[in-house]
């Protein structure tokens, strides 16, 4: 069998499922699953990445004492928990730089207001007013 008739994608017919056969291994993508099917319903591009068998635990104990995590489950836990914290970090600084940058904008016009003001006072006397 030639190396380009290896890599070939087959179809069934009137199905979306597709299996790619590379050395003889066949696999089959979550790409080419039916999205137009997923996107209507709000599911996920690919359906192993999410969910109950993902995401909770094998089993539980009937006194509810805690389950060690499942395979990959603390990786998982911990990938989140860093997403989580950088978005906080970067929440920060964009406060920080709005802040500064209005900051900035009051600190110029307070600078402008103080030279028009030196450069705009009244020399000589006075006029007299009617009381």
């Amino acid at each position: 069998m030639s190396l380009s008739t290896a890599k070939t994608i087959l179809r069934t017919s009137y199905s979306m499922h597709f299996t790619v056969a590379i050395n003889k291994f066949h696999t089959s993508f979550p790409i080419y699953l039916d999205q137009k099917w997923r996107a209507v319903r709000n599911l996920t591009k690919n359906p192993n990445t999410t969910g109950p068998l993902v995401n909770l635990s094998d089993y539980s104990f009937k006194d509810n004492k805690p389950v060690p995590y499942a395979s990959r489950q603390l990786k998982r836990i911990q990938k989140h928990q860093e997403y989580m914290r950088k978005i906080i970090k970067l929440v920060g600084e964009i406060d920080f730089a709005v802040e500064r940058h209005n900051r900035l904008l009051k600190e110029k016009e307070e600078q402008e207001q103080k030279i028009l003001d030196s450069q705009l006072k009244p020399k000589g006397v006075l006029p007299i007013i009617n009381q």
